[in-house]
């Protein structure tokens, strides 16, 4: 099985970027993700280091035979496995989202965490299971480079907790061999990544395939179907423009692909539209839409 390994890495989705190798669709590989700040992190008792620090959000890249400009590319998670260890944290005076929560000068404010046998240790007394996300993942847009920071209709730097495994996310092809960017996997986070850094940062190991699928006449963001939910994630101007765009979105899949009259499909969203805020802290803000597929 192929692998890309996480010391070859880009910090934006580019058109230019060269992958590590090409997989035919269908093929499974494997990636080992980067942390999203690079190098710094091996020991628990490990200090964020400017001169080792990089990214943001270093990503891998792997191509795609036969991917063409104007289809989408399906990647499908089989497992996402974090690594040792992890952190998440944020510095008071440079984080604004914190500053309008509580008003507290607490200067670094960051912690290392075990990650082992399924759960963070995340205090003596305190164990989390995890529920690895992949926090940045999209294909290269045909235009300009877009940091790996922002999200966009490329899908980029999303950090929504639905891009996890057993997910199959479906992204636009806008450039030859699709060039998917994988990375900054967390191993859990809540709603609103209002820490900045995760929920929990990690290294990990990604199990994925793709497939290449037929462009839907009408569609404008990320869609991501699971067992139990079909999704849309927006990555566009204000939350309120996220959550039409991601609405919008789910609307135009209940009536191209499961037949139903547009009026129909407004009203059943209102029954059983779930949105969610994933995080608030990215230079882009992120909205998912969801619709449980027992309500369609």
């Amino acid at each position: 099985m192929k692998r890309a390994l996480r010391g070859v890495t880009v910090t934006e989705h580019s058109s230019a970027n060269k992958p590590q190798f090409s997989v035919k669709p269908g093929e499974v590989f494997e990636t080992e993700t980067q942390l999203c700040s690079g190098e710094w992190l091996h020991k628990l008792d490990d200090k964020w280091d400017p001169e080792k620090a990089f990214g943001p959000n270093p990503t891998v890249v792997v191509a795609v035979d036969g991917a063409a400009p104007g289809e989408l590319l399906k990647v499908h998670i089989h497992s996402i496995e974090p690594e040792g260890i992890g952190f998440t944290g944020f510095r008071n005076r440079n984080h604004r989202l914190a500053n309008m929560i509580i008003d507290r000068d607490w200067g670094y404010n960051m912690r290392n965490v075990l990650i082992k046998d399924g759960h963070i240790l995340f205090a003596p007394d305190k164990k989390i299971p995890v529920n690895p996300m992949i926090g940045t993942l999209g294909t290269a847009p045909a235009g300009d480079p877009v940091d790996n920071a922002r999200g966009g209709r490329h899908g980029g730097n999303m950090d929504a907790q639905d891009v996890r495994g057993g997910a199959a996310v479906t992204l636009p092809i806008e450039t030859p061999g699709a060039l998917l960017h994988i990375g900054d996997v967390h191993a859990i986070q809540g709603d609103g990544e209002i820490c900045g850094a995760g929920g929990i940062e990690c290294r990990a190991l990604v199990t994925l395939h793709t497939e290449i699928v037929k462009r839907p006449a009408r569609t404008g963001c990320v869609r991501v179907e699971n067992a139990t939910h079909l999704c849309a994630i927006a990555c566009v101007g204000d939350i309120e423009e996220c959550c039409v765009t991601a609405t919008r979105e789910l609307l135009f899949w209940l009536s191209d692909e499961y037949g139903m009259d547009e009026r129909d499909a407004y009203l059943l969203l209102g029954q059983f539209l779930e949105l969610s805020v994933p995080q608030l802290v990215n230079p882009t803000r992120t909205v998912i839409a969801r619709i449980k597929k027992s309500g369609i």
